[in-house]
């Protein structure tokens, strides 16, 4: 199942997706990893059920690919009632495994439905703060093969979160358990959500960054309070959840958007922290880096950064850049103090 919709919000600068309508999208992100999906699969002899047009229908007829059936169509725009509307097929069909593209947003419909077999969440939305997501697209391949082969034969519940997205546009994390998912039992899938940190001190971070300046640089300063810190120090208030421009010790612009950062004139140096509990780089909570924002900016212009209670917690960093061209890096360094740096390994 593809959520058109999911992921739309970060074309358009936006916090989420769950009130825009279809027809104001730029393009379908979901359809676009729904095609990288069923592209990676080894043929199989499988019945997909899928719903009409964009919600899934469009995504097999552009690959030529004929072993699906549309249980479900749906009338203009599609909306959470059609999500609803389909699982609930999906549930009289007695399905083994329910692959769907979206994000917080499509799984809580899911929920509202009372599905119960397992999934496999793809992540392709603006929000994904639940703890049922695969790591990316490539391994949410691998999950199905392992799932196909009996190489996974278990799942277990998994939390969805519900994000007050209006609190989220303003700047603020408004957070709660909306129910359960099954997932497959595997360590490819994200296996806690989004972790908040108390405020520990982040002092010597910023006196770094901002003692390490360089003029004529472009600075973008990402979401979250250890890398609005240096900003802090300077006496600049940025927004809270999104990319701000420095250049020169002086704030140029706030919440810029990808095509804005794509934009910007080289050098760029990007701020940025990984989100806590989930070890995610690049994929969640920063959408704004896109895969080609990425491949023009260069990993090696990252400055990550994070607390030491955050990196306790942590074994390794994620990225999800579903048609990156340039090389992932093995390892990142993340300053975590005053020159202090530890290594961690980078997975995609």
């Amino acid at each position: 199942m593809v959520n058109p919709v999911a992921g739309c919000g970060q074309l358009l600068n936006l916090r989420g997706s769950d009130s825009l309508p279809f027809s104001k999208c730029p393009r379908s992100v979901s359809a676009e990893l729904a095609r990288a999906f069923l592209e990676k699969l080894e043929p199989y002899d499988i019945m997909f059920l899928t719903a009409s047009d964009a919600m899934g229908e469009d995504v097999f007829k552009s690959l030529g690919m004929n072993n699906y059936e549309v249980i479900y169509r749906y009338q203009s725009d599609p909306t959470a009632e059609d999500t609803v509307g389909y699982i609930r097929k999906l549930i009289d069909a007695d399905v083994s495994v329910l692959i769907f593209f979206g994000g917080d947003g499509t799984a809580r419909d899911i929920v509202d439905a009372n599905f119960s077999s397992p999934v496999i969440a793809v992540p392709a939305g603006t929000k994904m703060f639940s703890s049922i997501f695969a790591i990316s697209v490539k391994r949410a391949v691998q999950i199905f093969q392992d799932i196909l082969s009996g190489r996974i034969n278990g799942s277990h519940p998994a939390d969805v979160i519900d994000l007050d997205e209006n609190a989220y546009s303003e700047g603020r994390i408004d957070v709660r358990l909306y129910g359960e998912l099954r997932v497959p039992s595997s360590d490819l899938i994200v296996s806690e959500s989004k972790a908040e940190y108390t405020d520990n001190p982040i002092e010597g971070i910023a006196g770094y960054i901002v003692d390490n300046l360089v003029n004529d640089i472009n600075y973008l300063v990402g979401p979250g309070s250890t890398c609005k810190s240096a900003l802090n120090l300077l006496g600049i208030e940025g927004s809270l959840l999104g990319f701000d421009l420095l250049r020169n010790g002086i704030l140029i612009k706030k919440d810029l958007s990808e095509q804005e950062i794509y934009e910007l004139s080289m050098p760029v140096k990007i701020i940025i922290s990984p989100i806590g509990g989930q070890g995610f780089l690049i994929g969640r909570g920063n959408k704004q880096l896109s895969s080609r924002v990425m491949d023009r900016v260069g990993f090696e212009n990252l400055i990550v950064v994070a607390g030491e209670d955050k990196i306790r917690d942590l074994s390794g960093l994620y990225v999800d850049l579903p048609g990156l061209s340039s090389q992932i890096p093995a390892f990142v360094k993340i300053l975590f103090g005053y020159g202090r740096f530890k290594m961690f390994p980078v997975f995609d």
